[in-house]
């Protein structure tokens, strides 16, 4: 038995995508692998059976990228986007299921950036694709290097960085390679579409085409060549995941009515009696936009968060009923339909994720893949517990919160010093994402105990819970983690030696806690909220969601922004601090992390450090570039350990000497 290492990021293989239909046993998956020598991602497409089971089987090699890998209808053959021979962008392939070569397929010029749906006869592919929108009217032919025009928010994404100058369209690729037909056009992006089983019909999610702020999209409808679109929802602020009835009739899909909400609701959409009904209620958040349709087409199957985990919640169409299909302490992402039942992947806080199939009951449940077992099978893991605290709740009384507790393996005996971790969104939950948190795993085998908390404003404990935290940022979530400190210390599992850690809203909560208790003898602040002010006017989402959060626009409480903003209280932070952040981050950019660092060098004497990713952007720690990630996780075990023996003081004075 080896002890878990951050060079093990190398070893995780990763599922992105999972494509199956509710009359196939076919399953269609791609894997993602960092590649050390190349400093990438090998991204290869697989096969397996739901039905017979075996060894999954591969059906490209990492020499090509692969993505969008998506099973047609009859279950033969596979579609999929990669670059081969010279290509210059993303193109087409088909390759046949039972043997042969890959056949690019003919998409013209077409900017290809997903495959969302085989046509039921099998004849055609539909793809998002990008495509030029001048801003102004300046004719430029050096697009990239043209001036970026903004007339409206948002201008730029995450990951993507500025998207103004083009638009995001739905197009038809026939498999006869006779080229791609244009199905929307116009000042407006598309976020996803689906063609509906019997032909007739095409549903799309797209965004408004005027005004100044275009983050909310509706749902729209079309004939199946784009035609006669009309809109069919109204009052939406996100819709996503549309996806049709076997009969024709109706749509599910995902969305939110209120602008920074990030929690999601199930929708069903009767389309020849124009009316729309919520599945579910307040109770159900769905996490992702994932869902599938039965057979019959009487039950719906999404993913949905119910307390620290996210389980399939299968939802009876005509009755709104929601049951849950409880699966001990694991989370479920990437769920699909097969002939099996439901196919989707599962990971715990002690085994990266793998292909499962079980039936719609949540019955006869079977893992099909094994890529993270034979060396996950060698290591010491840590030895989780899902436990529940009592807490203060910020009004006066108490309450009850969960929150995982991964102690060191049996060898190492208590007290042992232990990292706060500190989830983001806040509507979110700890997660059990190995790749992103490749740090707890060192710790816990340097003998480290490791809490992540899912405090008031997390999702999955109803609407009251996750939205008690608006407007009060930091004075709530903060006091709650201390209260679980307290304990463990009482228990005897946790000594003197506290760090805490954290990334995006976990970032803004790390750094609250560093500059407003003296509770943490060391701090990570990754991709934080650091100035609320700032970051309203400068993330791709903050313009919208921060109002949201504040529970206010900043001209009305600007005294709550400055109040809740980590920032004015790092001139007091004694802790030893670490700054992570990527410099293409458009969700929690940059300046957010540089406001700290020369706050905390012109105004105290603390141990500080500022570490800047080159083109890392917010979803750095998980799928960034493979050496940066392990750069990140490696920097963050080393800073704690160096740190959380030493009190927590100032190394210089008050700072003074810096005037």
């Amino acid at each position: 038995m080896q002890d878990l290492a951050v060079e093990d990021l190398y070893r995780h293989s990763k599922i992105s995508s999972l494509s199956g239909h509710a009359d196939q046993a076919t399953l269609v998956l791609v894997l993602s692998r960092p590649r050390r020598e190349q400093d990438d991602y090998g991204t290869t497409v697989w096969v397996a059976d739901a039905r017979e089971g075996g060894a999954p089987r591969a059906l490209t090699s990492d020499q090509f990228p692969a993505s969008s890998a998506l099973l047609s209808r009859d279950g033969r053959s596979v579609a999929f986007l990669s670059k081969r021979d010279g290509d210059a962008q993303d193109q087409v392939y088909l390759l046949p299921l039972d043997g042969g070569e890959a056949r690019r397929v003919d998409s013209g010029d077409a900017k290809i950036k997903s495959l969302l749906q085989w046509s039921s006869d099998g004849a055609r592919l539909l793809a998002t694709v990008e495509v030029p929108h001048a801003e102004d009217a300046l004719d430029d032919p050096n697009r990239e290097s043209r001036p970026v025009v903004v007339t409206y928010l948002p201008y730029k994404l995450d990951g993507s960085g500025p998207t103004v100058g083009s638009r995001t369209h739905l197009c038809a690729i026939p498999v006869d390679g006779s080229g791609p037909q244009m199905l929307t056009a116009g000042d407006f992006n598309v976020s996803g579409g689906e063609w509906s089983p019997d032909g007739s019909h095409l549903v799309y999610a797209c965004t408004a085409s005027d005004g100044a702020q275009r983050h909310r999209s509706e749902l729209w409808l079309a004939a199946a060549d784009g035609s006669q679109a009309r809109q069919l929802t109204r009052g939406f602020a996100t819709v996503s995941g549309a996806t049709w009835s076997p009969d024709s009739r109706r749509i599910a899909f995902c969305g939110n009515r209120e602008p920074g909400d990030s929690l999601g609701r199930l929708y069903s959409f009767e389309v020849a009696g124009d009316s729309l009904e919520q599945l579910g209620g307040d109770t159900l958040h769905v996490e992702g936009s994932d869902i599938a349709w039965n057979a019959v087409g009487d039950r719906i199957a999404t993913v949905g968060n119910r307390g620290a985990l996210f389980e399939i919640a299968v939802v009876d169409v005509h009755g709104g009923h929601v049951r849950f299909l409880r699966r001990g302490l694991k989370q479920v992402s990437h769920l699909a339909a097969c002939e099996s039942g439901l196919a989707f992947a599962s990971a715990s806080m002690c085994w990266p994720e793998e292909v499962c199939v079980c039936d719609w009951d949540g019955e006869a449940e079977r893992r099909l893949t094994a890529f993270n077992r034979a060396w996950m099978r060698r290591r010491h893991r840590p030895r989780c517990s899902l436990r529940r605290f009592q807490v203060p709740d910020g009004d006066g009384g108490s309450e009850c919160i969960e929150a995982w507790v991964l102690r060191p393996p049996a060898h190492f005996q208590p007290p042992y010093p232990v990292l706060f971790d500190m989830h983001g969104g806040p509507q979110s939950v700890a997660l059990m994402d190995f790749a992103s948190h490749m740090y707890w795993y060192r710790l816990c085998a340097l003998g480290w105990l490791v809490v992540a908390p899912n405090s008031v404003g997390s999702g999955g404990y109803g609407d009251a819970f996750a939205k008690r935290l608006r407007g009060r940022w930091g004075d709530l979530d903060l006091p709650q983690h201390l209260a679980i400190l307290d304990r463990l210390q009482a228990e005897g599992l946790a000594d003197g030696r506290a760090a805490c850690a954290g990334k995006s809203y976990g970032g803004f909560l790390a750094a609250w806690a560093a500059g407003r208790c003296d509770r943490f003898r060391a701090a990570v602040v990754s991709a934080p909220i650091a100035n609320v002010e700032s970051h309203a006017g400068t993330s791709d989402t903050g313009f919208y969601v921060t109002p949201y959060a504040m529970g206010g626009e900043i001209d009305d409480i600007t005294d709550r922004y400055r109040a809740l903003s980590p920032l004015e209280y790092f001139s007091e932070v004694n802790a030893a601090v670490l700054l992570l952040n990527g410099m293409d981050d458009q969700r929690c950019p940059v300046g957010q992390v540089e406001e700290l660092f020369a706050r905390l060098v012109r105004r105290t004497g603390c141990r500080c450090e500022m570490v800047l990713y080159p083109e890392g952007d917010h979803k750095l720690a998980g799928s960034g570039r493979p050496s940066h990630r392990e750069d990140y996780h490696r920097r963050i075990v080393e800073w704690l350990c160096a740190n959380v023996d030493r009190p927590a003081g100032r190394d210089r004075g008050n700072g003074d000497s810096h005037e």
